[in-house]
């Protein structure tokens, strides 16, 4: 295995106690779990239940109205979805963030990731809610591998040297570096990311085959298909450029071809102003 591949694995940090207790509960009890039981856990941890709760009122979930307590975000949500939730924001939380290897700068970073969790919300939100509210965890942690590669490489003494290969490659090809690197890009590593911390399945398949959508099973097709072109839409450096923009309509109309319709009407509506104006741009060639 690759040497920084290896490192950045064994420095993966456990989930707190709270979010463990929670896994343990409800991967063990199954179809009998109670959500008295699962509300009983989490409300041990007001830190978490204060995030649940400010989480279930963000613009991901879209709830006409106020949810202000811990039974009404079970009830709403259901239970496997708040326990990937719970994952999903004890890791956001839970990183020291420097980005600086890829040569970004790290609020600008973390503001993009934000616009990617809002589209992928906004997207779905009237025509495909449940969509939506599954993949709230993926969005929250898509640019998961960045963070952590980026601390793999200040670790090791490597930052430099990479930001240097990304920028003779003037950051048009981040992944080829990372594989370089780490000996695969940020997104393929989410789903090894996903299992190792013991999301759903339907997350854990969702999340492995974002960069190859086509070769997904059917039951998680439509949620890896969303994911591909959110990355076009707001990868680092590339997202949004008449390149990508162009791949992002290719892969909207490659799902079709699949079975898979999505609303390209609001796709186009809620796309950033230079997206939407790159869609019409002479693609270069290379």
């Amino acid at each position: 295995m690759n040497e920084l591949l290896l490192q950045t694995i064994d420095n993966l940090p456990p989930l707190p106690e709270t979010v463990t207790k929670l896994q343990q509960y409800i991967d063990s009890t199954g179809e009998n779990v109670e959500v008295q039981r699962v509300v009983d856990i989490i409300s041990k941890d007001p830190l978490l239940t204060g995030d649940l709760l400010r989480l279930a009122n963000s613009p991901y979930y879209g709830f006409s109205r106020e949810i202000s307590t811990l039974n009404q975000v079970v009830s709403l949500l259901g239970i496997s979805s708040v326990k990937n939730v719970a994952i999903a924001n004890s890791l956001r939380s839970g990183f020291k963030i420097d980005v600086s290897p890829y040569g970004l700068d790290t609020q600008n970073f973390l503001g993009n990731s934000a616009k990617e969790a809002d589209f992928i919300s906004e997207w779905f939100r009237e025509t495909d809610k449940k969509l939506s509210q599954l993949l709230a965890p993926c969005a929250m942690l898509l640019r998961l591998g960045m963070i952590l590669f980026a601390n793999t490489l200040i670790q090791s003494g490597k930052d430099k040297e990479f930001l240097a290969m990304l920028k003779e490659s003037n950051f048009a090809d981040i992944s080829s570096v990372e594989s370089e690197f780490c000996g695969l890009d940020h997104l393929s590593f989410l789903g090894f990311l996903f299992d190792y911390w013991k999301f759903d399945e339907v997350l854990i398949q969702t999340t492995a085959y974002i960069t190859m959508p086509h070769a997904a099973a059917d039951e998680v097709k439509k949620n890896a298909y969303a994911l591909a072109i959110i990355n076009k839409v707001f990868e680092p450096y590339q997202g949004g450029s008449p390149y990508n923009m162009h791949e992002a309509v290719a892969l909207i109309k490659e799902a079709k071809i699949e079975g898979i319709s999505f609303d390209m009407d609001r796709f186009l509506e809620i796309l950033p102003a230079e997206a939407r104006n790159n869609l019409n741009k002479q693609v270069e060639n290379e």
